[in-house]
């Protein structure tokens, strides 16, 4: 299959016409339609319907314009790369994170990074967790740290578990349950909630914990995909949340809210990298696992910090 074959398929998708999409490509009419010719002959099978109102993909074809995106994006990185070295950058890195890996692990480890390897460029974009996957399969981004969540294995994507995060409700520090010990859901059966988006990892993991505790989907609920207006909900009402140890931990230390672990439950979750398995990481992904796995390492042996001290402010109020 040829390459170039996909990426005129992309254009016919596009512009919906061979006319319109051959004169964006820069050919003519009939050219573009014997390679897209040669292209269904050699897989033997249709990709493009014409119709008096345009061109549109077949099933097969929205499926080769699906992996034409990874092709698209690996092109797109490579003119990006061509220009950083000719800025004299000696490579790019671009991460995608959900928030929980924004608190420390991919600040700390980008931080190690540069220390190490100055002349590089680096970005990162804080993501939906479908979003991440997508982007990273397209090769948008070289990599993903963010919660395993449910999704299942797959041969594409390599999956590594660096640390696991724990869960805790969180509520302000004047909240009527904050000198609790420890609570259950039904302690906020009439409790105002805010959780993240139906898009995240972290909303189908209270799903499930409400779910394991028979407890009913609360009733007065603010779901956002923005986590400074979730903290502020909680840090300025009687709202609750059940969220991350790691993602709370400078509001805890400040004293602006407090983590109630749950009784009878030990709730955490696997925060890993993912990456692609082809191609392989280059040498730059490697260095910059290498840095979050010690960031991780870290995080691990001091995570007790945060309910140990949540129970010292209880205990200095």
């Amino acid at each position: 299959m040829d390459p170039k074959r996909l990426l005129e398929l992309r254009h016919i998708a596009q512009f919906g016409s061979f006319s319109r999409a051959a004169a964006h490509l820069g050919i003519s009419q009939p050219a573009l339609s014997k390679n897209i010719a040669v292209l269904e002959r050699s897989i033997g099978a249709q990709v493009v319907e014409r119709t008096r109102q345009g061109s549109t993909l077949t099933e097969i074809g929205q499926l080769l314009l699906r992996h034409s995106d990874g092709l698209n994006a690996l092109l797109a990185r490579a003119s990006e790369e061509v220009e950083e070295m000719k800025r004299g950058l000696s490579g790019s890195l671009t991460i995608g994170v959900s928030p929980v890996a924004t608190a420390a692990l991919v600040p700390r480890a980008i931080a190690a990074l540069l220390a190490e390897t100055p002349n590089i460029s680096a970005a990162i974009f804080e993501r939906s967790d479908d979003e991440l996957i997508r982007q990273l399969r397209a090769g948008e981004i070289d990599l993903a740290v963010s919660p395993a969540g449910t999704l299942r294995p797959t041969s594409d994507i390599r999956a590594e578990t660096i640390t696991r995060d724990r869960f805790a409700v969180f509520v302000r520090r004047r909240h009527p349950l904050s000198n609790k010990k420890t609570v259950s859901l039904r302690d906020f059966r009439t409790a105002q909630w805010v959780v993240p988006d139906s898009h995240t990892a972290m909303y189908r993991q209270i799903e499930a914990l409400f779910a394991s505790q028979r407890e009913p989907w609360p009733q007065t609920l603010v779901l956002t995909n923005s986590i400074t207006t979730l903290k502020s909900l909680i840090m300025w009402s009687d709202f609750a949340t059940i969220s991350s140890t790691v993602l709370m931990r400078p509001e805890v230390e400040a004293g602006y809210l407090v983590a109630l672990p749950l009784r009878g439950a030990n709730p955490s979750r696997e925060i890993t990298v993912r990456t692609r398995t082809h191609p392989a990481p280059n040498a730059l992904v490697t260095r910059f696992l290498t840095h979050v796995r010690v960031v991780a390492h870290g995080q691990t042996e001091a995570r007790t910090l945060i309910s140990g001290h949540s129970v010292e402010k209880r205990r200095k109020r």
